[in-house]
């Protein structure tokens, strides 16, 4: 950590104990990757490899805390319906007895002390339910905010803080989803593998704060540009990936074009200054999802794709086919 000037806070701490250890291959991979593409461990990197490998902790923990709130909440309701159905039970008794006394009275002052009594119990009684009816309000508006505390964890843990896109723990969540309903009902899934061309340059040249206005650039012209139905999500750096259920090859091919040519009409320029800066260009992968096969094999045949288009001069989009039919295209 020394060496790579990575600040000692827990969470990076997290990490790199963790990649010391060497139990965690896909962390492994993913720190092996970025120190031989000489990108440098900024805090934003490292919030990020943290965010993707251990979220789970803090989603776990969050869930617990919000787990005792509903159980304390649970219990003062609970306590307050057995206290409530003591005292209607206890009421019944007293009018069974008032019942008794009326009969057996034999005045008029006798009959007001009984009314006087029943009317005091019945109070007493309607008190505690009107405690019970404040308990339960409370208690729906704890729960509510519950809910929404769990819906906020849950975003959050599914989500890439710097772009809002999906974060890869959402993308392999969908991906498996849109293959199982792809094998049902037998319609076409296509994966779009993008990546930023020169993005290593881009940090170098212009800093690292201006290539986060840029990840946060692709991310929102993605997020605007798909439908309902597709996912697109941060696959991690500088990479992108978009799921596109129900989408031929045809339909997946010219929306990625379309996706290209308006990331490459963009100008960009610095904030503080708007001087221009240039333009930012994506490569693109595109793969048709084949019945049967494994998700990292589709994954796989997509960056095959994504590699041929960087390979063949960046700035393109290029379909993965099968080498029978000619390899790639």
């Amino acid at each position: 950590m020394r060496t790579e000037s990575v600040a000692p806070q827990p969470h990076n701490f997290t990490v790199w104990y963790a990649y010391y250890s060497g139990r965690y291959p896909d962390l492994t991979r993913a720190v092996d990757i970025i120190a031989s593409n000489g990108l440098p461990f900024t805090e934003q990197r490292c919030a990020e490899l943290y965010h993707k490998f251990f979220a789970a902790d803090d989603e776990i923990q969050a869930i617990q805390e919000i787990g005792a709130k509903l159980t304390e909440a649970l219990s003062g309701v609970t306590g307050a319906v057995a206290s409530a159905g003591n005292d209607v039970g206890t009421f019944g008794a007293a009018l069974k007895v008032f019942q008794g006394q009326v009969d057996l009275s034999d005045t008029l002052e006798q009959l007001r002390g009984i009314i006087r009594a029943m009317t005091e119990q019945a109070q007493r009684v309607a008190v505690r339910n009107q405690f019970l009816q404040t308990q339960l309000s409370d208690s729906a508006q704890q729960l509510e905010t519950m809910r929404r505390d769990l819906d906020t964890v849950r975003r959050e843990a599914m989500t890439d803080a710097l772009t809002d896109l999906a974060n890869r723990k959402q993308f392999d969540q969908a991906l498996r989803e849109a293959a199982a309903t792809a094998m049902e009902d037998g319609r076409p899934l296509c994966l779009l593998m993008i990546d930023i061309d020169f993005f290593k340059k881009f940090n170098d040249n212009h800093g690292h704060v201006v290539g986060d206005q840029v990840l946060k650039l692709v991310g929102r012209t993605l997020k605007d540009s798909v439908r309902g139905r597709d996912t697109a999500a941060r696959f991690g750096g500088e990479e992108f990936a978009i799921i596109m259920p129900e989408s031929t090859l045809d339909e997946a091919l010219a929306f990625a074009e379309q996706t290209r040519a308006t990331i490459a009409n963009r100008r960009i320029v610095k904030r503080t200054s708007g001087a221009a800066i240039g333009n930012i260009t994506l490569s693109v992968g595109v793969a048709l999802y084949e019945p049967g096969e494994t998700l990292g094999r589709f994954i796989q045949r997509a960056d095959e794709a994504l590699y041929m288009a960087k390979h063949q001069g960046r700035n393109q989009v290029r379909a993965f086919v099968a080498p029978a039919e000619a390899a790639l295209v």
